[in-house]
């Protein structure tokens, strides 16, 4: 062994000797996060498999890549295209959310419109045990890594974001079971690098992403661009000429 290599044993010895609880404390944790993403990430449903091979496997065959966001919006076209030619209710949805105040907390807050886009589908499966058939939303981001990406992270996180898929492709219960997640690690580790948490990093301000009481469904159309907004009960009320009106208001508190 080198000279190198015995100075980092000992490193790691002294380390684990002056603050043992401390060191396993946090190797447990961050193991059992890891653990518990990779188990979140693994489960998928047979709709959501089949979806993300067909994504996976047009855009490899048509070398589909971007840079930007006129680029990306162009490829999430192509994709929604090749999906309705499979028999898919796809469609590019865009939810807009504005933080002005927040009626429970009674005080202000950060005030921005935020617009974000990506592809739902909605699929019909059979609930377990009858014959019940249910619609569920299966979400398809293609940049969902990057909206995790820190300028300063800790090694811990930086394993988290390391296991996150740039294209995913989940049911709406499943991301935001991903996104409380590693929210809760980016947590830790902005603390750890003495960095201030701003509101937009929340788990509840990153979920107000690809919520559906925020999104604006585009509606095929030849000439005009038309967008339908979705309630609670999935009846839509139609705008066309790209109109801006969103759905409801996320409000977080300043912290």
């Amino acid at each position: 062994m080198g000279s190198l290599g015995e100075e980092e044993l000992e490193k790691l010895v002294i380390d684990y000797i002056e603050s043992p609880v401390t060191f396993s404390d946090q190797m447990e944790k961050s193991s059992r996060a890891l653990i518990t993403l990779k188990e979140i990430l693994g489960t998928t449903r047979e709709e959501e498999m089949e979806i993300e091979e067909k994504i996976n496997a047009f855009m490899k065959r048509r070398r589909l890549s971007y840079e930007g966001d006129d680029e990306k919006k162009e490829v999430m076209k192509k994709i929604v295209s090749k999906l309705r030619s499979d028999g898919y209710n796809a469609s590019i949805s865009k939810t807009s959310w504005d933080s002005s105040y927040d009626h429970l907390e009674g005080c202000r807050v950060f005030r921005c419109t935020r617009k974000y886009e990506y592809i739902d589908v909605m699929v019909t499966s059979h609930r377990d045990g009858d014959d019940v058939r249910k619609l569920n939303r299966v979400i398809i981001d293609l940049d969902f890594k990057s909206q995790f990406e820190l300028a300063k992270q800790t090694k811990d996180y930086k394993e988290i974001t390391g296991m996150l898929p740039k294209v995913f492709v989940a049911s709406e219960e499943r991301l935001k079971r991903v996104v409380s997640l590693v929210c809760g690690e980016m947590k830790k580790s902005m603390k750890e690098e003495g960095m201030c948490r701003p509101p937009w990093r929340t788990s509840r301000y990153m979920q107000a992403k690809w919520l559906p009481e925020n999104r604006r469904r585009r509606v095929s159309c030849s000439k005009r661009e038309s967008w339908s907004v979705f309630d609670d009960d999935g009846e839509a009320d139609t705008m066309s000429g790209g109109g801006t009106r969103s759905k409801t208001t996320c409000c977080l508190p300043i912290f």
